[in-house]
């Protein structure tokens, strides 16, 4: 198949997340199967305008901002010259109106709806715009066929009035532990940290795991007095969480200025590093399609406390691979955080089931499956 992928970012974007994880980890495989991708994206500082990156033809153009004009300028042009069997958009923020720009075969892929939750990321025009794309989806796409990431995202999709019968699910799947990566002695090397690893948006919850772990350091037991909270990740917030620090050690007993590491960027290895060591991954999200970093941290070991919310709810099996607590409560989330450091076997034991969880995912079978999707709608439109 010659397929043509739209999606805002590429995995070499510095603004790179989850959705571009997902995109190359399927699509680099359908390359070596003999299937020719083009993704159209956006560029950035620096950027090749066209590149080859894990064998998908890269070609950006343009921002964010002008991405849907920068699409319905392109999209025709490109057919030209590749003659695609489908094109598949990864509707992320806002939709890129497939269907009304081409009558090839088209795939939409869904992370997750911001619905409601966007209003607390954004100002209220901006937020208003992506709610009402939203609400708008069933009239754009209304013949088009769907995959999602989980079962959360499948039943807002049919809240929104889409069919589940054209609703497929396909799961993400896991790297694998590293080769050098020692199973026998995960509980033994575990350091006295939680781990938050996303980028640094309010909606990411944050500011939820910041005052839980000073509630957790505060009320704590001794065996709290030494753990830390580091902070993986870059983002619009990072600068800002200094300042917010200091307002929560203001009038508390325990300050926690100097037991929050902000970490910043940092690389695959040192990600694997921290999440290998760390107590537990820290998913404090008001809104997740899934929560990739749930599952890595699984894989290595280590379980999560998370907000139950959409997503994480399938990612994290309550009391079983790890904690959920209510969103946005963080004396719940330290009550977790204490649960997780006073009561090592229950950790230990969320830990086991973790990694069991992990390895019934496969991003070998995500291709598969998406492989298998994008053929039956390309060939039940001739």
């Amino acid at each position: 198949m010659r397929i043509l992928v739209l999606n805002y970012r590429d995995r070499k974007n510095p603004n790179a997340g989850g959705a571009e994880r997902h995109l190359h980890q399927i699509f680099s495989r359908l390359v070596k199967r003999g299937h020719q991708v083009v993704l159209l994206t956006t560029s950035f500082a620096g950027a090749m305008e066209r590149e080859t990156v894990d064998g998908i033809q890269v070609i950006r153009h343009g921002g964010d901002l002008a991405f849907q004009f920068t699409v319905a300028k392109y999209l025709k042009k490109l057919d030209k010259e590749f003659d695609f069997d489908i094109v598949f958009e990864d509707l992320n923020k806002l939709p890129l109106f497939t269907p009304q720009l081409t009558q090839k075969p088209h795939l939409i892929q869904i992370h997750h709806l911001w619905r409601n939750s966007i209003f607390a990321e954004t100002n209220f025009v901006v937020a208003f715009g992506v709610w009402l794309f939203e609400t708008l989806i069933p009239r754009i796409y209304r013949k088009s066929r769907f995959v999602a990431v989980s079962p959360s995202t499948i039943r807002e999709l049919e809240k929104l009035g889409i069919g589940n019968n054209r609703i497929a699910l396909v799961y993400n799947g896991t790297n694998g532990a590293p080769a050098d990566f020692k199973k026998a002695d995960k509980s033994e090397n575990k350091e006295p940290y939680f781990l938050w690893l996303s980028r640094v948006h309010k909606y990411k919850g944050i500011l939820t795991a910041l005052e839980a772990f000073s509630i957790f350091a505060n009320k704590a037991s001794a065996n709290a007095c030494n753990v830390r909270l580091k902070i993986a990740g870059d983002g619009p917030m990072l600068k800002k969480l200094p300042g917010y620090i200091a307002g929560l050690d203001k009038n508390a007993k325990v300050k926690i200025a100097d037991r929050v590491d902000l970490l910043g960027f940092v690389s695959k290895e040192e990600k694997e590093r921290l999440m290998t060591h760390a107590l537990a991954l820290l998913q404090t999200s008001q809104k997740e399609g899934w929560g990739l970093t749930v599952i890595e941290a699984a894989e290595l070991g280590t379980t999560t406390i998370a907000s139950k919310v959409p997503g994480l709810v399938d990612s994290v099996l309550d009391g079983k691979t790890g904690l959920l607590f209510e969103k946005s409560n963080a004396a719940s989330c330290a009550n977790c955080m204490a649960r997780i450091v006073d009561i090592p076997e229950l950790r230990e034991t969320l830990e086991l089931e973790a990694e069991r969880h992990a390895a019934t995912f496969s991003w070998d079978r995500a291709a598969d499956e998406t492989e298998k999707l994008l053929q039956s709608i390309a060939e039940n439109s001739k």
